[in-house]
């Protein structure tokens, strides 16, 4: 007799649909920015019925933070490696500290570019991202606490050095990788490298004296 093949249970169909919803949005911000992005454009990619779109997700947003909710996840454990390469390890540890995240936008660059314009197109939505941003400041912010113990070297204000160095990647990272690789990403980690350790190392050393 043939085998008989399972049916999808209700809860596997549901997580399936969800994924192809992901996936779809996922490759359309790829080729457009998030202005363009419609629930129809993603649900025609998907090749679902619109309503089935309003089982998982209240609106797009929601949809790009689950989808970029994985690269902001391997971004900030990225930047936690970069945090706990300590000062004696010279500009070498560094440089391979600073490439993780520099990976992470080369892989994820467009997802976490549309969640950027989506959060800073809406005060609500920019208000959500605000405990993700914060995390990420407190990790710098606690990083520069280290290099004043270890260095001697004050900052004006560290909270406002680690708000600055993170908007700084950002900024150029998404500039970067945001639509597709527009320089390397040995070029963007040896440029971040300089800026992290002209303000981590003395001058002159490769770490503590």
């Amino acid at each position: 007799m043939p085998t008989t093949i399972p049916r999808p249970t209700a809860a596997e169909a549901r997580e399936a649909n969800r994924r192809r919803i992901v996936e779809a949005a996922a490759d359309l911000v790829r080729e457009s920015s998030y202005t363009k992005l419609t629930v129809g454009a993603v649900m025609e990619r998907a090749g679902l019925e619109r309503t089935i779109f309003y089982r998982h997700f209240d609106d797009l947003f929601e949809l790009l933070r689950s989808t970029g909710r994985e690269a902001i996840e391997e971004l900030y454990a990225a930047q936690v490696a970069l945090a706990e390469t300590r000062l004696d390890y010279g500009p070498q540890a560094v440089r391979e500290a600073v490439e993780l995240p520099v990976r992470v936008y080369e892989r994820h660059g467009p997802i976490l570019r549309a969640v950027s314009e989506a959060a800073g197109a809406d005060e609500a939505r920019a208000a959500l991202q605000a405990p993700v941003r914060e995390r990420f400041d407190d990790l710098i912010a606690e990083t520069l606490r280290g290099v004043e113990r270890e260095t001697g070297r004050s900052f004006a204000d560290v909270n406002q050095t680690a708000r600055a160095l993170n908007l700084l990647a950002e900024s150029y990272l998404l500039d970067a990788f945001g639509r597709g690789p527009r320089i390397s990403v040995e070029t963007a980690v040896q440029t971040l490298s300089e800026i992290w350790v002209s303000l981590t190392h003395r001058p002159g050393g490769s770490g503590a004296d």
